[in-house]
């Protein structure tokens, strides 16, 4: 259950659920019910009441903070007919924390050192605000409220913590198989595999977009390695890897086991490339450096593009994008470098270039490649999609490396 006004109206996309979902899932909870209410207290008794009429074990984010509007656990004591204790050891923690910043906790700040009583207090390392969890008996079956902060950097840490003590992991993550796939859709996918899930059965999907993840939970090594002999030879053309690091986390395995350096030249999408590679920690190791190109003048004073391949093939063209690289690569004087320009829309497409359509290039010592993409419309996923084909294409025989070893190491 999430919490939270801004969350029930969309305003915050909710990835605590799905984190949660599929946290307990690993840890063998069965997930009945994902609900979300926004911050009135009868939404909220309304919601846990509910989801305690179905399930052992409900799990809450948000709604801990010290403002008015944060009910969690004052409906939480409510919902399992107890009161609320002070808990001295919480609130020292809170203004320990304040004082580490120089800041001085206030008094709203106390109400988060309250908790419903009985309940096991949860340590917050990374907030002001801990969780809480509380069982109790209702209409003869016992129930158990595990209440969470909002923050993802401060419910994830916690919720695992929690999950160790309460239901250890049965087995190592290692002995479960993932499959990433880029550039197909679950549908599409699904009837890939469809010879494959005759014989042996059907698998679980995961949308992260741009990427899908298919699983199996503690496979026989026979069916790993089917599955795994079966995507190489019949789906190459969208396979990334088997494992289940996203494109982003392989490619900055990439770079330091290559010892590279990249630059980057980005038109249509705006900087994501280069925010997403340094959102992974080291990453200046790495990467020296990117432009956003955004305007034609950038693109011919920064990255040497010729201002007639601009005016007689347009910006969104296999010779502006090849310039881009080869010029981003010696601007930086990096080993490798990676461009993308591209229509990302709603507006500007064309019936030659329709809305989607990105080149991107790719320049290293021995030359300079350019690919077109046509994606499926919406810019932000036009976007995240023409970086993720671009990074997995820098790396392209690293991953085929690494999908030969995972074969050979299944055939013994």
């Amino acid at each position: 259950m999430s919490t939270g006004e801004e969350v029930l109206r969309g305003e915050i996309f909710d990835s605590n659920n799905h984190f949660l979902a599929t946290a307990l899932g690993e840890r063998g909870f069965a997930v009945q019910l994902m609900m979300t209410a926004g911050d009135r207290r009868e939404d909220l008794a309304f919601v846990m009441r509910t989801a305690l009429e179905r399930a052992d074990y409900l799990f809450i984010s948000g709604g801990l903070g010290p403002t008015d509007d944060d009910l969690t656990t004052e409906v939480a004591a409510e919902v399992a007919g107890v009161g609320t204790f002070f808990h001295e050891p919480s609130w020292q923690a809170i203004v320990a924390l304040f004082q580490k910043y120089h800041l001085e906790a206030t008094a709203n700040n106390r109400k988060q050192a309250v908790f419903p009583v009985g309940a096991t207090v949860l340590p917050n390392l990374n907030g002001t605000a801990p969780g809480f969890s509380c069982s109790f008996v209702r209409n003869g079956v016992r129930k158990t409220i595990v209440a969470l902060p909002g923050p993802p950097r401060e419910l994830q840490p916690m919720l695992l913590a929690h999950l160790d003590a309460i239901a250890p992991l049965q087995h190592s993550p290692e002995e479960n198989l993932f499959i990433r796939f880029l550039g197909a859709g679950e549908s599409h996918l699904s009837e890939l595999l469809e010879p494959w899930s005759k014989i042996w059965g059907p698998v679980s999907f995961r949308q992260d977009f741009p990427e899908i993840e298919v699983k199996l939970y503690q496979p026989p090594a026979d069916k790993a390695q089917a599955l795994c002999a079966f995507a190489a030879e019949h789906m190459s053309d969208y396979l990334v890897d088997f494992s289940r690091e996203s494109i982003i986390q392989l490619f900055a395995r990439f770079m330091r086991e290559r010892g590279l350096t990249l630059a980057l030249a980005e038109s249509c999408t705006g900087g994501l490339a280069a925010k997403v590679i340094t959102d992974v920690p080291g990453a200046s190791a790495y990467f020296v450096g990117a432009v956003v190109s955004y305007a034609n003048a950038v693109k011919e004073e920064l990255l040497g593009v010729r201002a007639n391949d601009l005016a007689t093939h347009g910006a969104v063209s296999e010779s502006v994008a090849r310039q881009m690289a080869t010029g981003a690569r010696a601007r930086f004087k990096a080993d490798l470098s990676l461009s993308f320009t591209g229509v990302a829309g709603p507006d500007g497409g064309s019936d030659e270039k329709p809305v989607g359509t990105v080149w991107m290039a790719k320049a290293d010592a021995s030359g300079c490649q350019a690919q077109r993409l046509n994606l499926l419309q919406g810019r932000e996923r036009v976007r995240q999609a023409a970086v993720s084909h671009g990074l997995r294409w820098l790396m392209e025989d690293w991953l085929a490396e690494r999908r030969r070893q995972r074969l050979a190491m299944y055939r013994g």
